[in-house]
């Protein structure tokens, strides 16, 4: 079967071959951030956090390995300084990155792209996916050309279609092969994602919250001024929270 790309061109539906052997013995970090936007006496500030988390990948098995956490108070746009943290963090590692990203959109904003990165994203254009309806996943259309190659790709039968980019050098069959690897965590909530994202943004979303909640608090009470809340995320930025 084949449909027609964004650019236009034709590609084929990937899928997985029969028996197929998970052979993969890989470090994995996922890499995704959250913000809040709140207002003080100084003016509009935005607290951003950024959430990384480490598995290793061993034939079809994720193995967790540990998390650290950036955060962050500042001026300015929350959404361009979480993305400029989230890539700083992503060059700043080894192995396979993951990030909830759309590679080629950031590529052209002038961001480093890490050495070894999947860029997997749920929210795409409806016209894309208006061409997708492509039954008995897991399934993977992907590009071949390029130094950027993109795709979609759909794992399970009650989940998303995810648009796909990725600089990793690999045949289709093994980039669905890893992909289906990692969806397979018996997670209603997560059903067809992939678990290393999923897990760094359910991290992210819970620091933000308990942020966003004390935020919220000293602004409305007015009980002590920003700069106390500040200091205590800046104390923590100094020691990252690196267990692995």
């Amino acid at each position: 079967m084949s449909v027609i790309s964004d650019s236009g061109v034709s590609s084929t539906v990937v899928r997985l071959r029969e028996g197929s052997n998970y052979v993969f013995d890989l470090e994995i970090s996922a890499v995704d951030g959250s913000l809040h936007d709140f207002f003080t006496e100084e003016g509009e500030k935005t607290y951003v956090v950024v959430a990384t988390v480490f598995f290793r990948l061993r034939g079809s098995r994720l193995e967790y390995l540990g998390s650290r956490v950036k955060e962050i108070v500042s001026d300015g746009n929350g959404e361009d300084l979480m993305r400029t943290m989230e890539y700083e963090e992503a060059n700043s590692l080894n192995g396979l990155i993951l990030m909830d990203r759309k590679i080629t959109m950031d590529m052209d904003l002038g961001l480093s792209i890490p050495r070894s990165v999947i860029g997997i994203v749920k929210d795409f254009d409806q016209r894309e996916r208006n061409n997708l309806d492509i039954p008995n996943p897991p399934w993977l259309i992907i590009s071949q050309d390029g130094p950027i190659r993109k795709g979609y790709v759909k794992l399970a039968n009650h989940g998303w279609i995810f648009r796909v980019e990725t600089n990793v050098d690999w045949n289709s069959e093994d980039v669905l092969s890893l992909l289906y690897a990692m969806s397979r965590e018996p997670i209603p909530e997560a059903l067809g994602y992939n678990y290393p994202i999923f897990l760094a943004d359910k991290m992210a979303k819970f620091y933000r919250d308990r942020a966003k909640r004390t935020l919220d608090f000293l602004t409305s009470k007015e009980l002590v001024r920003y700069r106390t809340f500040r200091s205590l995320v800046e104390g923590r930025r100094r020691s990252w929270n690196l267990n692995r």
